[in-house]
């Protein structure tokens, strides 16, 4: 009976008893499927939060690439250099190179050697081998003879091609260089420099060339010659290139002609709040983008909770209020801005010395996170352009420092100074050296840390073997006998931590991907619960509507019957 009411997917709904059992089939489906409705709300619910999240990281990761970019010295530390005659030299200064002016003299431009064959050519296809043999024509270039076999018939073309081509070619160009109706044979030195001689050796038997060097102009190899600031008197420095690396240091200066020009240093200090700035925009749009996702707003306009779409819809909150995970992420970022940089510390004296140093946290050059609830700036970070500045000109490096130190050492103490470290091993931080001298000069009972430390006698070394510290090592300068024991800091940047912060968060096992991990699970979770659901509620509609064929069919049944009582009634009362 079931096969035949269900087969094909054929209803008879209320045909016969005129009775629309589908419709009613559908409002009690609508009540049973509240459940399966209540897991997509939800799903949709945790979908919201983990896409929340990944606006986050992508906040993150913008932020990231901005610290990134400013992390050490070289890159935070902008400098210019300025040429006061750009066609006698220009410059370029790194974070090294020292403001001030400097008088630059050039003597000689450096050159390399070329020699030009002063007897003209009619024509480059012309053969300038016509003995019926080879011929070869030989060089020697920077000391060492270098020979090129020229077949019977080679053009001067030819020759020209097979001088560039050569695999052993040690470094030289030929060329033809054309004059009215002649072509001018042309060898050139490529390297600079007095000590990259080039000439035509008396062991060529190519006749197409006369080797006396009356036919031959030469313009000899030299080295560039310059003083900075009158010095040397009375002679030059030289260098065989003319773009000059190491003659003022952090300044690479590029000779263009003789004479002389005042090259100028100055930090761009300009250039450097703009990046403070850029850094400062990249923090606060994370904590914008946390505000949205966790704020409480009064104001909000609710659903009614029965028929809101979303919970979030129905509640003051927003998608990620109350979060511990976001909470977290918040913290540790406001922690970061707000607290002395890893190394630092701050100023003090001690037995009539300075120690510590001039900046340790951003608050000290104006960068503070504005406190004013009523402000719409409340939580993000705002910067005194006026105190940045004035810090930039005093002292630019301590600045610089603060920013972008990577693993800088140093010694509170003049009994030892820094030495050495471990990168990836050896944490930033501020560590306690004690050790003592004892009375045949030995090192002993040193620790760094807190924790027992080697002591390598013959350098005077002390070397952090465990903790933080590890990997940390320390010269005693002081050998009087003796005990002693004070601080050596590793110094980071806040660029620097900034970074390995957000790369810790947003890493495999960082708070952010953890979280993601777990509403990835909870909703793949609720997915197989809704695909239960929907297999319950596909089972129960098949049910009921089995149990409604049959019911039709009863009833039908019924009318039949009362239709055929009712026949034969009429007829009894007509007999």
């Amino acid at each position: 009976m079931a096969t035949e009411l269900l087969s094909g997917g054929i209803r008879f709904d209320g045909i016969s008893s005129g009775t629309d059992f589908s419709s009613m089939i559908d409002q009690l489906k609508k009540v049973e499927s509240i459940q399966k409705n209540r897991m997509e709300l939800w799903k949709g619910d945790w979908e919201k939060r983990l896409e929340a999240f990944q606006d986050i990281r992508t906040e993150i990761g913008k932020l990231k690439t901005i610290v990134d970019g400013m992390d050490t010295i070289s890159e935070f530390m902008t400098k210019t250099a300025a040429s006061s005659d750009a066609s006698i030299a220009t410059a370029k200064a790194d974070t090294q190179a020292l403001e001030g002016s400097y008088k630059l003299e050039v003597g000689q431009l450096a050159t390399n050697a070329i020699l030009t064959y002063q007897n003209g050519f009619s024509d480059k296809k012309a053969s300038i081998n016509t003995s019926g043999s080879t011929q070869e024509f030989v060089y020697s270039y920077k000391g060492k003879q270098h020979t090129i076999s020229v077949a019977n018939g080679t053009t001067l073309e030819g020759l020209v091609n097979m001088i560039n081509k050569d695999s052993q070619n040690p470094g030289v160009r030929a060329s033809l260089i054309k004059t009215g109706d002649q072509y001018m044979f042309q060898l050139k030195g490529m390297d600079l420099g007095a000590g990259n001689t080039l000439s035509i050796d008396s062991s060529t038997s190519l006749t197409a060339f006369d080797l006396d060097p009356a036919f031959w102009h030469q313009q000899a190899p030299q080295n560039a010659q310059y003083r900075i600031n009158n010095w040397p008197g009375g002679s030059w420095l030289e260098s065989s290139s003319n773009t000059l690396t190491e003659a003022i240091e952090g300044l690479t200066i590029n000779l263009r002609d003789t004479g002389v020009t005042q090259v100028s240093v100055d930090t761009d200090i300009d250039k450097i709040i703009e990046n403070v700035h850029a850094f400062v925009d990249g923090m606060n749009a994370v904590r914008t983008k946390i505000k949205d996702l966790t704020k409480v707003s009064d104001a909000k306009k609710r659903e009614d909770a029965t028929k809101a779409t979303s919970q979030f819809d129905a509640e003051k909150g927003s998608v990620l209020t109350g979060n511990y995970g976001v909470q977290l992420v918040s913290s540790r970022l406001k922690q970061i801005t707000s607290n002395r940089s890893p190394g630092f510390d701050y100023q003090y004296e001690e037995d009539g010395k300075t120690k510590g140093d001039i900046y340790s946290s951003l608050a000290q050059i104006g960068i503070l996170t504005n406190s004013d609830e009523s402000s719409v700036n409340n939580g993000l970070l705002e910067v005194d352009d006026v105190k940045l500045r004035e810090a930039l000109e005093k002292t630019p490096d301590e600045v610089a420092a603060l920013f972008a130190a990577s693993g800088e050492g140093l010694s509170d103490s003049a009994d030892f100074s820094y030495e050495s470290h471990v990168n990836g091993i050896t944490k930033p931080g501020k560590y306690e050296v004690a050790y003592e001298i004892d009375a045949s000069g030995n090192i002993i009972n040193a620790s760094i840390g807190g924790f027992a430390a080697k002591v390598e006698q013959g350098s005077h070394q002390i070397i952090a073997m465990e903790g933080p510290a590890k990997g940390l090592a320390v010269r005693v300068d002081n050998m009087t006998q003796g005990s002693y024991s004070d601080a050596v800091r590793l110094r980071q940047g806040k660029m620097g931590e900034i970074s390995d912060t957000l790369k810790e968060m947003t890493s495999t096992d960082g708070t952010l991907k953890i979280l993601e991990r777990n509403y990835k699970d909870i909703i793949y979770e609720i997915e197989e619960k809704i695909d239960r659901e929907e297999t319950r509620l596909m089972k129960w509609e098949q049910n009921m509507r089995l149990k409604f064929s049959r019911l039709e069919a009863t009833l039908t049944t019924y009318d039949k019957q009362t239709q055929a009582l009712s026949s034969a009634i009429q007829q009894m009362n007509k007999s």
